[in-house]
């Protein structure tokens, strides 16, 4: 219960969303140095009292939280933050009730609120040191790769420079949305541009993504970050990030005296040692405003301000100290580089503290607009550039014509576009400065609100000598940024007013309108876009059909593809007959199939109501031989299913693919074993060599020995004359695919782990070692375990041989949402390539599908399909009597609440029920510990975190 002589202090973190990965080790660590504080007796007796809010990686919710704190929660200080984008857009909430923020996080610079204290490095502590070691150390040319914010973007200016200065060069450059999971464009262009070293920049969950995705791409080269650290590390598994570089005043692994008291006081308190760079700055952070609160001997916020020049503090990198000028700490400097464990091996370290200078050039010079820059005015550039965004500017010329102002229109390169003027304007605007191909970016323009908003991507206002240059010191500019329906920055609209015209209290409301009338102005011409593409989509998609489209309202054709075309040219007569009149009747509810034979080619007629449109699907019935496509070898892109566990093992196949490594299938009877182990194989980089099976159940213990190692001449009775090489040999430079290896006698299984052992054969009757090199897959439906344990039928030490890299794939009553797409496959197999008419199944078929055990798995299910197929002979539907006795007979094993007349999707409704019901209990049970929950289901700390996401679970 808070007490009237409480210290309140606002902690203003995302412990959700996309940054939340990062924001919750610094939750903790500001609530440690609280707890530490308050069990010492608190601040002159004082309690310090933390209320949370929880930002949701949200600017908007972050100013919104702000204001509560101040308001409603009556609070002191504020605790925060991680984004810039969420520091600049409580900055006016702080500065309208002069509350201070202690900005815990590394941060661009080119910043300095009174309202804020940085307490995170500046670009000079970090990049001054790190760029030269990298050239020094890793190679001189750089790929840049960000999130698409702030801080990137001004990070990679200053690296731009630094790079320039030390005789490096830029390869090339990406920046991707927040939160963005796929990146593999820009792995293309770095593979591609072959860089010396990656710099990332990338935040939040998309960091553990690119991280993990650059580890398979196969790219060999050295990722350089300034933000990634060891909760990232651990959250995305250490093996995707050993042998990458960042640079930190602080790692877990500073060897001091005051490191090993809070790591293990983190580790007593929150279970783990996993500190990062900004766990660290949020602790002392608390630290520091305690000092400070020591020596203002009161809370109240210009006390507070002037009491913090100056206060130092031994935090666990060491002795750190307040600027007395610029609120930005002077701190240590550290490269490290991450080890299999997950922590850094500090490769370098600053000799002493390194002042802040946030500030690169204190007095902003206008640089010459580059090349690159110059050749945007040309006019071919320009003029697809108004090309692309004349809808866009189009359009808000007509919303904002009522409005009596000047505006430009900025693409999201800070290029000028077009400049419509609504009011009256002066002689003075007819500058250079306002001619379309102008660049308006902070490096040639400065500070303004166009420069802001398109940086910033928020609203942004700039008045008089706030200006960096001299020509807007008599204006006002105003900056909104054209955000896209997925919140890409599109362009800034601006606005230009005379700064005596108009008054302050008129731009916060005419502001905020101004924004949603851009909003509105991107939804239509998107929507417009979209419509656009729809049309082209559907156009295109159609022609993939193999079968002759119509669509057909009211007896008239209102499109058709290709095909349709080509049939109607040649069919005119019976178009109209039979698809405009007779079978277009408003009494069609249900698809229904017509055969109807045209000059002597019979045709099947595939109808699908839907409201008034019918949709009329044409093809030839009786494929020849020439028709039938060719089939290539099996990918793992070709194995049917979309069941979230299925698909995971299929992505642990692509995997295993690019290994050498052997792999061991487990699975029952009928899961397609050899399927997914003729697919890893063409995957593979043996795809060109033999891919060879042997089913060591299926021989006798006297032939297998002689299979698998082949036998000379004379070996044994009736052996072929010049002997004969066994399967291994067959094998060489390919794969082997020992199924049912569970089977293999015990004798035997010694000589299969010596050939393993010394990859060389030596055959029956034979003396002469043969070397091969083969890679071997093994399956077996046996728990090979308990095999070991309780059987002793299977040797351990060969077990441990073959199971490298296990793949565990799933029964089919475990992924019942892929039993439709699998039967719909095996039947247009037989549809294809058999003489009988082909053929539907009914719906009721299929609920029986859904709610049949399945024990002989996707084997048993096809199985099914064909005896059904044939069963029905030129019946143009596979109906229940065509079905095996017991599964006509089955009752069905439905789970509980789940009822036989239920559809595939009510079925995965409540299966999500009860995968939230189940989650819940377990964070109940283990009092929010996300770590043990996800130790429990056998899943990641991501993946649950995903799920508690998906789910709307706090």
């Amino acid at each position: 219960m808070a007490r009237e002589e409480d210290i309140k202090i606002g902690l203003l973190y995302s412990l959700t969303g996309t940054t939340g990965v990062t924001e919750r080790g610094q939750y903790q660590s500001t609530l440690l140095a609280i707890k530490q504080i308050n069990e010492q007796g608190g601040i002159h007796g004082r309690r310090l009292l933390p209320i949370v809010e929880d930002i949701a990686s949200d600017p908007f919710l972050a100013a919104r939280k702000a204001e509560k704190l101040i308001l409603s929660d009556k609070v002191a200080v504020i605790i925060g933050l991680y984004t810039s984008v969420c520091r600049k857009m409580v900055i006016p909430i702080l500065e309208k009730y002069n509350v201070l923020l202690l900005y815990p996080t590394l941060y661009e610079g080119e910043e300095l609120s009174r309202n804020v204290f940085y307490l995170g490095p500046v670009p000079n502590q970090q990049l001054q040191t790190f760029i030269p070691w990298i050239i020094e150390n890793l190679g001189k040319s750089f790929y840049l790769i960000g999130s698409d914010y702030i801080y990137p973007r001004e990070t990679n200016r200053h690296i731009h420079r630094l790079v320039q200065s030390y005789g490096g060069r830029i390869a090339g450059e990406y920046y991707s949305l927040l939160g963005t999971q796929k990146f593999d464009h820009p792995l293309r262009e770095i593979a591609k541009s072959k860089p010396d070293v990656v710099f990332s920049t990338v935040v939040g969950e998309s960091q553990i993504a690119f991280y993990q995705q650059f580890y398979h791409s196969g790219v060999k080269k050295p990722i350089a970050s300034a933000i990634t650290a060891e909760t990232e590390i651990q959250a995305m598994n250490p093996a995707f990030a050993t042998g990458h570089y960042t640079s930190f005043p602080y790692f877990n692994t500073v060897r001091s005296a005051k490191n090993d008291t809070f790591c293990m006081e983190y580790l007593r308190t929150y279970g783990t040692d996993t500190i990062s760079s900004v766990m660290e700055s949020a602790y002392y952070s608390v630290y520091l405003l305690a000092e400070a609160i020591k020596k203002a001997k009161t809370t109240d916020t210009d006390s507070l301000r002037n009491a913090f020049s100056g206060v130092a503090f031994e935090a666990p990198q060491g002795v750190i100290k307040m600027d007395t000028h610029n609120h930005h700490l002077w701190l240590h400097s550290r490269i490290g580089r991450i080890n299999e464990k997950g922590q850094f091996d500090i490769l370098w370290e600053s000799d002493g503290l390194i002042p802040p200078e946030p500030f690169v050039h204190p007095n902003i010079v206008r640089q010459k607009a580059t090349a690159a820059d110059e050749n945007i005015r040309t006019q071919d550039r320009l003029g697809e550039l108004l090309v692309k965004y004349n809808p866009l500017i189009q359009k808000l010329k007509t919303a904002t014509r009522l409005l009596p102002y000047t505006f430009v229109v900025f693409d999201n390169n800070g290029v000028l576009l077009d400049m419509f003027i609504n009011g009256k304007l002066g002689e003075r605007d007819n500058w250079p400065l306002f001619s379309p191909g102008t660049v308006w970016t902070t490096d040639c323009i400065g500070q303004s609100g166009i420069t802001l908003a398109l940086s910033g991507h928020t609203e942004a206002i700039v008045y008089g000598t706030d200006h960096d240059i001299r020509d807007l010191h008599d204006r006002i500019t105003v900056g909104i940024p054209i955000k896209g329906t997925t919140g890409s920055i599109q362009g800034v609209l601006g606005m230009v007013l005379h700064l005596d015209d108009f008054h302050k209290n008129h731009l916060e409301v005419l502001v905020p309108s101004l924004s949603q009338i851009t909003e509105w102005c991107v939804e239509k011409v998107e929507h417009a876009e979209r419509l656009q593409f729809m049309e082209k989509l559907s156009r295109d998609m159609s022609e993939w059909i193999g079968e002759s489209l119509f669509v057909v309202r009211n007896g008239k054709i209102l499109f058709s593809n290709e095909g349709g075309q080509s049939f109607l040219t040649r069919h005119q007569a019976f178009i109209h007959e039979y698809l405009s009149d007779l079978y277009m009747a408003d009494t069609l509810h249900d698809e229904m199939l017509v055969r109807k034979k045209i000059q002597d080619v019979l045709y099947e007629l595939r109808i699908v109501p839907s409201d008034d449109d019918r949709y009329i699907f044409v093809r030839k019935i009786g494929l020849d031989k020439q028709s039938v496509q060719k089939r290539g070898p099996i990918l793992l892109e070709d194995l049917i299913g979309s069941n979230e566990r299925f698909l995971y093992t299929i992505k642990l196949a692509k995997s295993a693919a690019q290994i050498e490594a052997n792999i061991l299938l487990l699975g029952e009877s009928g899961t397609g074993k050899e399927l997914f182990a003729r697919a890893i194989h063409n995957e593979s980089p043996r795809k060109n060599h033999p891919f060879v099976a042997i089913n060591c159940g299926a021989l006798s213990r006297e032939l297998i020995n002689a299979e698998l190692f082949g036998y000379v001449e004379g070996a044994f009775t009736g052996a072929k004359k010049g002997g004969n090489p066994g399967k291994f040999e067959v094998a060489n430079g390919g794969t082997l695919f020992l199924d049912e290896i569970g089977e293999m006698p015990l004798e035997l299984q010694a000589t299969l782990l010596r050939v393993l052992q010394e990859r060389e054969v030596v055959r029956i009757g034979g003396h002469q070692p043969i070397p091969v090199d083969v890679r071997i897959i093994a399956a077996t439906n046996k728990n090979l375990n308990h095999e070991i344990a309780y059987s002793g039928t299977f040797r351990s030490d060969l077990f441990y041989r073959l199971n490298v890299f296990t793949i565990e794939l799933i029964p089919l009553r475990e992924r019942v949402e892929d039993i439709p797409d699998l039967s719909d496959y095996f039947l247009a197999e037989l549809n294809e390539t058999s003489r009988l008419p082909a053929k539907t199944i009914t719906d009721e078929v299929r609920q029986l599908f859904l709610t049949y055990n399945w024990p002989g798995n996707v084997r048993e299910l096809k199985n099914v399909v064909e005896r059904a197929f044939y069963l029905a002979a030129n019946s143009p539907f596979i109906t229940v009597d065509h079905l095996p006795v017991p599964i006509r007979n089955h009752s069905g094993i439905i789970p509980q609440g789940i009822s036989s007349t239920k559809s595939l999707t009510d079925i995965k409704k409540i299966s999500v029920e009860i995968e939230k019901q189940e989650l819940t209990d377990l964070l109940v049970q283990f009092r929010g510990n996300i770590s043990k929950a996800a130790k429990q289901l056998g899943i990641s700390r991501t993946t649950l975190y995903r799920k508690l996401r998906d789910y709307q679970l706090k």
